[in-house]
């Protein structure tokens, strides 16, 4: 299987997200998605210009959902350019988008329509015996994709991913 492990990493993955709005976007993921801000942080134009991620500063908020998984809203200082929109996550070449496995889908969908959210696929689509999906938008047009597995440990077997992960008290 390939040469081994090359990227040894230390924690679970962050995803940058690059926005045109990081306050319009923290009440859709802060209060309907449930994820806690952990960060907020300004980098100046020579340190931003230094690490290749934005020639004019920018700002990351970071959030961290109940396992640990954590989703940076990333605004460059000025803006940025807009990607075309796509009735599709996967439409069109370059574009990406975040995935959540979470426990309850159902509840989760409910919470969604009673907060407005642009809800893309037809409701809860089952994919596969065990498998089932919940697409949506948030206020940006991200594409956001909610999993549910019958059996997570099943789907992550060896890498000790805990089945059910107590959320963080405050």
């Amino acid at each position: 299987m390939g040469q081994g492990v090359i990227v040894k990493t230390v924690a679970p993955f962050e995803v940058g997200l690059v926005v045109a709005d990081i306050n319009r976007l923290l009440p859709f993921y802060r209060d309907v998605l449930g994820l806690d801000v952990i960060g907020d942080i300004e980098m100046p134009a020579e340190r931003s210009r230094a690490s290749g991620l934005a020639p004019d500063g920018y700002r990351v908020v970071r959030l961290e959902s109940s396992s640990g998984d954590r989703l940076k809203l990333a605004r460059p200082a000025g803006g940025g350019v807009a990607a075309a929109a796509t009735d599709y996550a996967m439409q069109r070449v370059g574009a990406s988008y975040v995935t959540f496995i979470v426990d309850d889908l159902a509840a989760l969908h409910a919470r969604l329509r009673q907060a407005g959210a642009n809800i893309r696929s037809k409701g809860i689509v089952e994919l596969r015996a065990g498998l089932r999906l919940l697409l949506v938008a948030d206020p940006e047009g991200n594409f956001i994709e909610l999993l549910q597995y019958d059996d997570i440990a099943a789907y992550r077997p060896a890498k000790g991913f805990p089945s059910q992960v107590p959320r963080r008290v405050p």
